[in-house]
């Protein structure tokens, strides 16, 4: 019997953010591609996605790589003026597990500023568990994360349900006995009922 809900925020329950804005309200002047390449790869955003940096020396190395004159205080503005919107779809099916009994709860890879921007609509969902790589020091597909979350769980991994966008973590979840289907926010309202036959 399935007992636990998880959800990625980025693509699942929240939409992803628009990388081309942010690239261009940040007066980069280098190319998109190399932008793009940094803020999804570079070691320091990878440890503070981890917790094992700050946000502000991890953002002050990316305005310097960008050749921008914005200050590190400017970039949280823009950030945080980013769209947070949430997927609807998302949001009634945690709604409805959470009202049937289930727990339900976020397994996002994210930092301290990415919660921070999203934390007041998250505090609005009734979620029993906040998974969160920051907190936890590791990242998806890391088997480490999962087995964390497991263990906080209290029970089997078969008893768990995680709905993710990225293959990686898909296949990770899966590999640690997690029941684990690849979706976005577009179209979980139908891998939901094709799942669960609902």
């Amino acid at each position: 019997m399935k007992k636990v809900f998880l959800f990625d925020l980025g693509n699942v329950l929240a939409y992803p953010i628009d990388s081309k804005l942010l690239y261009q309200k940040l007066n980069c002047k280098i190319p998109y591609k190399e932008f793009e390449k940094y803020w999804l790869g570079n070691d320091l955003i990878i440890k503070a996605h981890k917790g094992l940096v700050s946000d502000d020396i991890s953002i002050k190395e990316l305005l310097n790589y960008c050749k921008t004159n914005l200050s590190v205080e400017d970039f949280y503005n823009v950030y945080n003026n980013l769209d947070t919107s949430l997927f609807l779809d998302t949001v009634e099916i945690i709604n409805k597990l959470k009202a049937n009994g289930y727990r339900v709860g976020l397994l996002s890879n994210l930092r301290l500023m990415d919660y921070d921007r999203y934390k007041e609509k998250i505090e609005e969902i009734d979620f029993d568990y906040l998974f969160l790589s920051y907190e936890m020091n590791s990242l998806k597909p890391d088997d480490k994360i999962f087995k964390k979350v497991i263990e906080s769980c209290n029970c089997k991994p078969s008893e768990i349900v995680f709905f993710d966008d990225n293959e990686r973590n898909v296949i990770a979840a899966n590999r640690n006995g997690i029941n684990c289907y690849k979706t976005s926010g577009y179209n979980i309202k139908k891998v939901f009922e094709e799942i669960f036959n609902v």
